[in-house]
């Protein structure tokens, strides 16, 4: 029965091409655009989670000291030093849900070599600062715990400052005076470059490539003078992205009880990302909507169009009634019809929309992504539009008297 009923369905759909045509624009449209705009949604997001894996994972959380307004600050408050060595000792050992504690410092100094001279930003680090931020070793090696310990007067280089200051020649065991000291080139990172579409010309990652890395001792003895504690920046990494739900309201009350004011600025990758998702998912209610209405307009013309079929077939109902067909039968072969035209709708409107993102994606430079989830919705709401809009023609089917049916001209 159901063969029968699909292949009269189908021998219908081909009598009356021009008619089915215009039945499945409006579901391939919105099919379309449905899958469309989902893809492209779920690419920005993977797009995200790429340079977040480049650059360190998304359990990173960083804290900067943050300056805040002298003339309302209460005494305990003028007290305070800042970010120092001594918060980022206190945090790795009262709150256990961060497995990396690192600490970076800054001075901005001359930094010379017989190429070229410039006054540049120079960062003390710990040596789990290099593995927190995913920097890669190109050539040499990088700042080891005996370097923190000594204090050597060893550095590691981004790739555009070792050019920049020793042009195509090899860098490494070469000095480079930092302020009024020398100190020896020990590694070079590698080059690093990501960017956010073919049109951008910004690196996200060039940062990196402009590093000049020392041990954070050789920095403070050397440069801020002995006993200084001030760091620039304490980069932790989470545990699990579990432990971030208790480990960011600790992290934030010890340093306010330490220091007796915020006068420190979180980032937190964890919280990022769920604001990303939070928007994701406006943004992703908002073109579903604009795709269903796309698919209720194609609903409405499906129903206009099936009602002007039953009229062009009622004496063709009337026989089948006369013959001795019920109506449920009448109803189901409508609702195959409806049914079977708006699949193909759906199936041409998926087609469409997977072209659509893979052709934005090859622009944008971005990763397409569709999930089965994404497939199955798209034409989940096309056959539901197709039952929905095509049973009040179906049910008029159903209901006609064979005797009006074969009186009809």
């Amino acid at each position: 029965m159901w063969v029968q009923l699909v292949l009269d369905a189908l021998a219908d759909v081909r009598a009356y091409g021009a008619r089915t045509a215009l039945q499945t624009v409006g579901v391939v449209l919105g099919v379309a655009s449905v899958v469309a705009t989902l893809g492209l949604s779920a690419g920005q997001r993977a797009k995200a989670m790429e340079f977040w894996q480049e650059t360190g994972g998304t359990l990173k959380v960083l804290v900067y000291p943050k300056p805040v307004d002298s003339l309302r600050l209460s005494a305990k408050e003028r007290s305070s030093k800042g970010l120092t060595l001594e918060d980022a000792q206190a945090i790795a050992q009262r709150i256990p849900h961060f497995q990396l504690v690192e600490t970076a410092v800054r001075q901005r100094l001359w930094v010379s070599s017989p190429m070229a001279q410039k006054r540049l930003v120079v960062t003390g680090i710990t040596p789990g600062w290099a593995e927190f931020h995913e920097l890669r070793l190109g050539r040499g090696r990088g700042l080891t715990s005996e370097d923190l310990t000594t204090g050597a007067a060893v550095c590691v280089l981004g790739a555009d400052r070792a050019q920049e200051f020793f042009g195509s020649a090899d860098p490494i065991g070469k000095s480079l005076r930092v302020g009024e000291r020398a100190v020896v080139v020990v590694g070079v990172l590698a080059y690093r470059e990501f960017y956010w579409n073919r049109a951008d010309t910004w690196n996200a990652l060039g940062w990196m490539n402009e590093l000049i890395l020392v041990p954070a001792t050789t920095l403070t003895r050397r440069y801020l003078g002995a006993g200084s504690q001030r760091v620039d920046e304490i980069a932790l990494r989470l545990v699990s992205a579990d432990a971030h739900r208790q480990a960011l309201p600790a992290l934030r009350s010890l340093l306010r009880a330490r220091h007796g004011v915020e006068d420190f600025q979180i980032a937190d990758r964890q919280d990022r990302i769920q604001q990303m998702e939070q928007q994701s998912r406006i943004y992703d209610v908002t073109f579903l909507v604009c795709g269903l209405v796309a698919l209720l307009v194609g609903g409405i013309v499906v129903a206009n169009i099936m009602l002007a079929s039953f009229t062009e077939r009622m004496r063709e109902v009337g026989i089948r009634k006369a013959l001795g067909a019920k109506g449920s039968h009448v109803l189901v072969q409508f609702l195959v019809e409806t049914v079977l035209v708006n699949g193909l709708g759906g199936l041409g409107g998926l087609l469409l929309g997977i072209g659509f993102v893979h052709g934005m994606a090859y622009l944008l430079d971005q990763q397409a992504v569709l999930t089965p989830t994404m497939i199955v919705a798209a034409v989940g709401c096309a056959v539901s539009v197709a039952v929905v809009f095509g049973l009040y023609p179906a049910w008029r089917a159903a209901r006609l008297d064979p005797v009006v049916a074969l009186r009809y001209e």
